[in-house]
């Protein structure tokens, strides 16, 4: 296995050409700089090393230079690998020391590591690409040297470069810095101060203390009189509201707070000396010491209602990244205005609610008492339809029954056809009883969801169709595995309602098959029965879940036209939804989901 010895101050660098060789099958050793490197390996010696020539310590000429004088050392291959020396002369002079390739970082890892078994190949053979001569190290220290000066010049002048982009930003930056904690502030102070004045005190407070102003205050506009009048401060506020007088709408323009407001814009002005508009003050604000000023309307809502006022103590202080911070503070403090409006909103309507909210309890109790006895007349409804009217249909089908019986030879045919219809009606009367309280049992019977196996359920509702029906040859495919979170008696009531109808509505198809299971469907899992019956047109399938509507005449298939309404209202209550596909003498496909 061959031995590389790889040289580089950086950990990332030696970290990447280990695995690289390493996953090539190359035994590797490490050093930092030149001199780590002679040390190791004079004693163990490599079979190629690949080094930096920007190292501390020993750069990498100055190790190329003792390699090549090491009578031990010399006949090893030196590869160059450099991120800094990438000129022309640097590769001149690496090759003139000895080196046997030099290489740019980065390479990618196929072409490096083509490289090195080039240079391994040819060392096997006994060549090698350059060695330096005796008559030349004067020559080749001077290439070093030059190559050394130019790095030295090249760095100097990127050192110089770097030191004036430095200063020039530094003001910048302290700028930005103030705006970051002027912002910052004055965003906490609107979190936790819930009285307006002592809000706006302080948001002047920052802007002087943290933002470097000399001058910070908020007026408010006076509807009736158009003054706008001074409510917080900080600097020489009385000083400079003594020198100006009183500030208002209704007259000249002549203050910056005044200027924005009239004209609801931002007012900015890097030399307030310069400024015609600030003519009538000019004085005051030389006595003052303000150089520069800034004014941004503050608002409610659309309604412009006050100003907030900054001045600085020299020109040209309002750059764009200060010029954004009055915009932004102002829009922080008009917030916390509007905020401000609303809780006093808030708090005015707070009583009334509360009255409501007594109310409309008063109004629930009252409409759960209605509930409760509409709910227990609902209990004796039910019960009547299945006791009362039970027993009477009970007794029309009795009494038909025995007359039709004992009434052979007694009747002709037309009076017993009377009696059979009779017969026939009553059951179909007694069915009807039977699929209402379903429906009602479907809509108010308490639900009691677990995870069930609608494919176990499917298979017994089937089972029973079978029994019932022996006659019927249909071919039944059930999906295995249609587990669902739901109501495992609501899931009968549905299945044996949907393949019921599959059932019956393939009684006249000549090879007649369902099936059940489930697909993915815009998303969700959607379970579906499906059969090649007599399926129905799709106009007329907005009344498909209506009680009582019909896709089909009495006398081609029987029912009373509530299963699917059962159906709907056991999906509805497990928050899912449920539609149909289907073609005439094509079959039926009934989809739902279960969330």
């Amino acid at each position: 296995m061959k031995r590389v010895l790889i040289v580089d101050d950086h950990a990332a660098n030696l970290y990447l050409l280990r695995a690289l060789l390493q996953g090539h099958g190359f035994e590797v050793d490490e050093a930092l700089d030149g001199g780590q490197a002679l040390e190791r390996a004079r004693l163990n010696p490599p079979d190629l090393v690949i080094s930096d020539l920007l190292m501390p310590v020993m750069d990498g000429y100055t190790l190329l230079r003792h390699w090549k004088a090491d009578d031990r050392l010399r006949a090893i291959p030196f590869v160059v690998y450099t991120a800094t020396y990438t000129d022309p002369g640097d590769e001149a002079l690496a090759l003139e020391m000895g080196a046997d390739t030099f290489l740019v970082k980065p390479t990618e890892p196929q072409t490096l590591m083509l490289h090195i078994g080039e240079v391994l190949e040819r060392a096997a053979q006994g060549g090698q690409v350059r060695r330096t001569q005796a008559g030349n190290e004067q020559e080749t220290l001077k290439l070093y040297n030059e190559v050394l000066v130019k790095k030295l010049e090249k760095r100097s002048e990127q050192l110089e470069q770097r030191v004036a982009a430095l200063t020039d930003s530094e003001a910048r930056i302290q700028k930005l810095n103030r705006r970051y904690a002027v912002l910052s502030e004055t965003n906490q102070a609107i979190v936790h101060i819930d009285q307006r004045g002592l809000l706006f005190e302080t948001v002047c407070r920052i802007a002087v203390a943290r933002g470097g102003f000399t001058l910070a205050w908020i007026g408010m506009i006076d509807i009736g009189s158009g003054d706008v009048v001074p409510v917080a401060w900080s600097g020489a506020g009385p000083e400079w509201f003594a020198r100006t007088g009183k500030f208002s709408l209704r007259g000249p323009k002549r203050t910056p707070a005044e200027i924005a407001l009239g004209e609801e814009r931002i007012y900015l002005c890097n030399d307030v000396q310069a400024d015609p508009a600030l003519e009538p003050i000019r004085d005051s604000l030389h006595q003052a010491g303000l150089q520069a000023a800034a004014a941004c309307p503050l608002y409610m809502g659309k309604h412009v209602v006050g100003v907030l006022t900054l001045f600085a103590a020299e020109k040209n202080y309002f750059d764009e990244s200060l010029k954004d911070l009055v915009a932004e503070v102002a829009a922080d403090v008009s917030f916390a205005l509007e905020n401000y409006e609303k809780e006093e909103i808030r708090r005015q309507t707070e009583e009334e609610l509360r009255r409501l909210n007594s109310d409309l309890e008063d109004t629930v109790h009252a409409r759960t008492a209605e509930l409760v006895a509409a709910n227990s007349e609902l209990e004796a409804f039910n019960y009547s339809v299945s006791h009362d009217l039970r027993a009477p249909l009970a007794a029309i089908n009795g009494f038909s029954s025995m007359v039709l019986n004992k009434s052979d030879g007694q009747l002709d045919e037309a009076s017993r056809g009377l009696l059979k219809r009779v017969l026939v009606n009553a059951e179909r009367m007694s069915r009807l009883i039977d699929d209402l309280l379903s429906l009602a049992r479907a809509s108010r019977q308490p639900m009691q969801t677990c995870e069930c196996d609608l494919s176990e359920l499917a298979l017994s509702v089937v089972d029973s169709l079978r029994q019932a029906d022996a006659g019927r040859k249909i071919d039944v495919s059930i999906t295995p595995g249609l587990r669902v979170h739901a109501d495992p008696g609501l899931m009968r009531i549905l299945l044996e309602n949907l393949i019921g109808n599959a059932w019956k509505f393939t009684a006249h198809t000549a090879q007649p098959s369902i099936a059940i299971g489930s697909e993915r469907h815009e998303g969700e899992t959607a379970y579906f029965v499906r059969d090649n019956g007599a399926g129905f047109d799709m106009a007329h399938a907005a009344r498909l879940f209506t009680p009582f509507q019909r896709m089909h005449r009495l006398d081609e298939f029987e029912g009373s036209g509530i299963g699917l309404s059962i159906v709907q209202r056991i999906v509805g209550r497990h928050q899912g939804r449920i539609w149909a596909e289907a073609k005439p003498g094509e079959g039926a496909t009934l989809r739902f989901t279960l969330p």
